[in-house]
């Protein structure tokens, strides 16, 4: 039996270096979807389709609190149905 102590980094498939983004710029999906009224699987499919700014880190995703407030500000007064909502940057 042969016990591996050590895995070559490069023959890893996600051999990239990613360093950790300003948390000050961003806010957690949670936090995105309770200010926006959204659930929070919703927000991810919103950063994915360019309606909101955000990265993935890992397994979490961050979003742009100034893409949050800039999406309010867009859809005030509009209702959460409204199609004028689905239209991206």
């Amino acid at each position: 039996m042969v016990l591996v102590t050590h895995i070559d980094q490069s023959l890893s498939k996600k051999n990239i270096d990613q360093t950790m983004p300003d948390l000050a710029e961003f806010m957690t999906t949670k936090e995105a979807a309770k200010k926006l009224g959204f659930h929070v699987k919703r927000v991810p499919t919103m950063v994915r389709n360019k309606t909101l700014e955000g990265i993935r880190f890992g397994r979490v995703w961050l979003v742009s609190k100034k893409s949050v407030q800039e999406y309010l500000t867009k859809t005030k007064g509009m209702s959460k149905n409204d199609p004028r909502r689905k239209t991206t940057k």
